[in-house]
């Protein structure tokens, strides 16, 4: 392996020395060897003759090719390193839009990707793709852009691009990936699909869970009641679901069999970072989801809830490569915040979701149970509006308008506590709504400048912010001041009123933190 690595570095450092000579074809050709992933580990100085190759490639016009080795590379290895310092900013661009471009597929969990480095009889930029699957007891059939339909055992040639491909079998669940062919190499693909049968929940299975989750229906202000849903876990009443379906809550609501609570539910424990929250149900003896030990990548879950509050939905997914600290989903999952519950086939709780493609894992579940319990006694126990306020994340709204037409604003976050989500831009008048706190308001007015200012949300509470324009009376002509010539425009002053109206002024014109007290301040700007 020594030997190899030194092979592959010394090929690295001789390329680099004749691409300084100007002798670009030979610092291609010795790049294209020493990438060869078989010739060492896929490091920083793998990652330089990456980008050395790619900035050769741009240099000469085929930025198509360099683009396809960028996004291999980063397929290959995810987490190598960007030189920002030593390449073009051409080069820094392309491997950040690569490295964006680059997402998990379904397929990478049933499917292994190699490279022999040599295409023979492939034409010039051109490289092949050679399917197999000789693990599989049905040939795979790949439906190949630009090849179209290729079967396990056979091999193409293609030209050097991004390739998204379709494959099926019978007897088997079909999947899709992504994959690069290079120029000059094969792309081999072998792939293990996952039988009919590992993708299907019994209908037993799902029964049973769905008698053991419970219709969550969640109020923030201003705001009608919306759906979340959790799971009856480890006896007396704790519900386990994501802190995301009560953040922010002013009342919750639970039933249980034929049973409705309200008043009488309680958080036990909620941890904001993994996303995860417990309530306590006053119920007893009620059967709960058992929770798995672990979960595996690739294995089939099966996401839960009640999207209406009524109906119940079940929603597969795969996990993907990572499960730990947080369980990755190589899947979609719809109507993600108000679903919940991830199964496996057997029935067992594997975690919560989190996100569209994200989950809490059983480690996470375990700890927050652990919490929840040792709170089970305690005198005093939290409603959600209490938590909401400890956690800074109680509602209110702000309706900010403006008394012109074709007036649009930007809406960001300030406080550490606040999600980027909340993030939001479009024209005026808008009623915002998010958690307490202090937002940044950039308002453009037509034919002006932006103007920066600030607004506090206050909780359960809803304000107005209006954001007006208004012409000034032509003025006298001051003495010793020549009054204006004729045709010449005035100034037109901008009048910022209403809650926080001196403060966003004052934010306006020093760049201060804006305020909330009702006031109005005219602030003369030239015309233009």
């Amino acid at each position: 392996m020594l030997a190899a690595q030194q092979t592959r570095n010394e090929r690295l450092a001789a390329a680099q020395r004749a691409y300084e000579e100007f002798d670009t074809d030979q610092a291609l050709t010795l790049l294209r060897a020493a990438l060869n992933p078989a010739e060492g580990p896929q490091d920083s100085a793998w990652a330089r003759g990456v980008e050395l190759l790619g900035q050769i490639l741009l240099e000469a016009g085929d930025t198509l090719q360099a683009r396809v080795w960028f996004r291999w590379a980063f397929r290959t290895a995810p987490t190598i390193p960007i030189d920002t310092v030593n390449f073009l900013a051409d080069v820094v661009q392309a491997m950040r839009g690569a490295r964006a471009a680059v997402t998990a597929s379904p397929g990478d969990l049933v499917s292994r990707t190699t490279w022999q480095w040599a295409a023979p009889g492939a034409p010039p930029g051109q490289g092949r793709l050679q399917l197999t699957a000789p693990r599989m007891t049905a040939p795979v059939n790949a439906l190949v852009p630009g090849a179209g339909v290729v079967q396990s055992g056979q091999t193409v040639a293609l030209a050097a691009a991004t390739y998204e491909i379709q494959t099926a079998a019978e007897g088997y669940l079909t999947t899709q990936l992504t994959r690069e062919v290079l120029p000059g190499v094969t792309t081999v693909l072998e792939f293990n699909l996952s039988p009919l049968s590992a993708g299907v929940l019994a209908s037993n299975v799902r029964a049973a869970a769905f008698a053991r989750l419970v219709p969550l229906t969640v109020r923030r202000f201003p705001s009608d009641s919306t759906c979340a849903t959790g799971a009856l876990v480890g006896g007396a009443g704790l519900v386990l679901t994501s802190y995301t379906a009560i953040r922010g809550a002013e009342r919750v609501g639970a039933v249980v069999g034929s049973r409705r609570f309200g008043e009488e539910i309680r958080v036990l424990a909620w941890d904001v970072a993994r996303n995860l929250a417990v309530l306590q149900v006053p119920v007893g003896g009620a059967d709960s989801l058992p929770l798995a030990s672990q979960v595996g990548p690739g294995q089939f879950v099966w996401a839960l809830g009640f999207p209406n509050c009524q109906t119940p939905l079940d929603t597969r997914a795969r996990a993907g490569a990572t499960v730990e600290p947080a369980l990755e989903l190589a899947d979609s999952v719809r109507d993600a915040e108000r679903l919940g519950p991830l199964i496996n086939s057997d029935g067992q709780l594997v975690g919560i979701v989190t996100a569209a493609r994200a989950g809490a894992p059983p480690a996470a579940v375990q700890a927050v149970l652990d919490a929840a319990r040792r709170q089970v006694s305690a005198r005093e126990k939290l409603t959600v509006a209490q938590v909401a306020l400890r956690e800074n994340h109680a509602y209110g709204s702000m309706a900010i308008s403006a008394d012109v037409t074709g007036v649009t604003a930007r809406i960001t976050t300030l406080e550490t506590w606040q999600w980027p989500q909340l993030a939001w831009s479009g024209p005026l008048p808008r009623t915002f709504t998010g958690p307490m706190g202090r937002y940044q308001l950039d308002v453009q007015f037509p034919g002006q400048e932006s103007r920066r200012l600030q607004f506090t949300i206050r909780a359960g509470a809803t304000e107005r912010f209006p954001v007006a324009t208004r012409a000034l009376a032509a003025e006298e002509p001051q003495v010793g001041v020549a009054p204006p010539r004729r045709g010449k425009k005035f100034p037109w002053p901008i009048a910022l009123i209403g809650a926080g109206g001196l403060g966003a002024a004052a934010f306006l014109l020093f760049g201060g933190g804006g305020g909330t007290d009702t006031g109005g301040m005219t602030v003369l700007l030239p015309s233009h």
